[in-house]
């Protein structure tokens, strides 16, 4: 985890210039190693926070600010509203200690990152009443989990994006072919020269290796010269499209830490330094990204919530790219982003043959008849509801797709405009979800199930569930939501699930 700002005090400083240092290191934080215990040490730090459940209206700002005193961790969290007079976290009761511009908490939390389960009472709606939620802290995979958060919503898309006039005169004569994917466009020109379009209406020259960009050339248009081998790759959700197309050796730097990365080959070479760790999306180290040469950064939304830290890696020469693959409401769309990055990194060809491996494999589970078995995908938060997906959720597709019947099919917001995520109370979830044929829980969210013992610890109710009297309860691993890369692979064992040919697998694990 990064720290708020970093100080770097010369050696054999004066007195008064050491006396000024150290004030400011107190007053904002430096890196420094954590404590023996792995607890941060002292300080203040900036992490990025995304909040899922509720109806999907509210959000929270990020980053947000944390502190750490004496091994003690509190972070500053701030409603979009001013109506919430009420946190609890962890049987714990907090007041706001501002109401102003949105309502202001300052709550105890484990760690820097992770995921915290709190409750928030909004008066907003006549009778004060408390509304389950998660906050993810840091990088706690949530830029990969397909969720639709609040925060992500400041990723504005624009209907017409796609604008091939260069401004120079030259017309395209191709364009990259796009079966699924609605969020880029790739068009051809002579002499080698691409057009990368981006839904949020950003354009990318890409100028082939020796020559230069066309004169009288679109303002709005940023020149990435070719080969792109010096990136800063930001982004972790599309970290795995990258090495499947074997083009990690084109990233210079990332903010990927060894800790979350779920891709092997990028984990070695971050722990080896073979790539270096630059720092996280909001607190970028610049001088780790100079040195390494970075002249483009592939960011995620996440980076609309930061223009000053686009603003300054373009004041040092690096275009930003921010990926939009999270935007896709298909799971295919996603998957078909590969195809970006092979245009980018001169890997066309093996973009193109991983992504059509994968429709076939899809299509062909896709092809089986439907199993008629239902299945419930879930976690239960620490109130005791149930924390589901809607139907247009990717994992929900997924099943689908897999020859399942999604069980929560009509719940309310399922026309994309609410959060991909829904918390339902037990009573009504029961009503829901008791026939389930299948229970798949959400352990990308909360790992702590082993049995179903513990399940049913949960909630009670949980254990007149037919799946579970039926020993049909299976979890997700952690790394799940990582793998966007692997959903040809998710997909099949989801249908080995739901047609009873389930062996040993790699994404999940039958609990009993």
């Amino acid at each position: 985890m990064m720290r708020a700002s970093t100080t770097r005090a010369p050696f054999a400083r004066l007195a008064c210039v050491a006396l000024l240092v150290l004030a400011l290191l107190t007053a904002v934080g430096c890196t420094s190693a954590p404590t023996a215990d792995g607890t941060p040490a002292d300080g203040s730090y900036q992490v990025s926070l995304e909040l899922e459940g509720g109806s999907g209206r509210a959000t929270v700002e990020s980053p947000a600010e944390a502190r750490v005193e004496d091994g003690r961790i509190t972070l500053e969290v701030v409603w979009s509203s001013s109506n919430y007079d009420l946190m609890v976290v962890d049987g714990v009761e907090y007041a706001p200690t501002s109401t102003e511009d949105g309502s202001t908490f300052e709550i105890a939390v484990p760690a820097l990152e992770g995921n915290v389960a709190v409750e928030a009472r909004t008066t907003a709606m006549g009778d004060p009443h408390l509304i389950s939620y998660t906050l993810h802290l840091g990088d706690a995979g949530d830029e990969n989990q397909g969720a639709s958060t609040a925060s992500d919503g400041d990723a504005i898309l624009v209907a017409d994006y796609h604008n091939p006039d260069l401004g120079c005169g030259w017309a395209p004569v191709s364009s990259l072919d796009l079966s699924h994917a609605k969020n880029f466009t790739v068009d051809d020109y002579e002499g080698g020269y691409r057009l990368i379009c981006i839904a949020d209406g950003s354009r990318y020259l890409l100028v082939p290796e020796g020559k230069q960009a066309p004169e009288g050339l679109a303002s709005d248009i940023r020149v990435v010269a070719q080969p792109a081998d010096q990136v800063y790759l930001v982004s972790s959700a599309v970290a795995c499209l990258v090495d499947k197309i074997d083009a990690l050796d084109h990233v210079a730097a990332t903010s990927v830490t060894p800790q979350t990365c779920s891709v092997e080959r990028l984990k070695d070479a971050i722990e080896d330094g073979s790539i270096p760790y630059a720092g996280r999306y909001n607190t970028p180290d610049y001088e780790v990204i100079t040195e390494a040469g970075c002249t483009l950064a592939v960011e995620n939304t996440m980076i609309y919530h930061t223009p000053e830290v686009r603003e300054k890696l373009e004041d040092l020469g690096v275009t930003v790219l921010t990926e939009l693959s999270s935007r896709e409401t298909e799971v295919l769309g996603r998957l078909e982003w590969v195809k970006l990055f092979g245009v980018l990194f001169g890997r066309e060809s093996e973009a193109t043959s991983f992504f059509n491996e994968a429709c076939e494999r899809i299509e062909q589970v896709s092809a089986d008849e439907p199993s008629g078995k239902t299945v419930a995908f879930f976690y239960i938060n620490s109130n005791g509801a149930a924390v589901t997906r809607r139907s247009n959720d990717y994992v929900s597709q997924m099943i689908e797709l897999a020859g399942g019947t999604y069980l929560f099919s009509d719940l309310p917001g399922d026309d994309g405009t609410s959060s991909s995520t829904v918390t339902v109370e037990m009573e009504q979830f029961y009503a829901m979800a008791r026939d389930a044929d299948i229970i798949i829980y959400n352990g990308t969210t909360d790992d702590s199930i082993d049995a179903i013992d513990d399940l049913v610890a949960k909630n009670p109710l949980l254990a007149q569930f037919r799946a579970v009297q039926n020993g049909q309860v299976w979890i997700c691993n952690r790394n799940m939501y990582q793998q966007m890369a692997d959903s040809a692979d998710i997909i099949e064992e989801l249908h080995a699930i739901v047609s009873g040919n389930a062996g040993q697998l790699a994404y999940f694990r039958k609990i009993s």
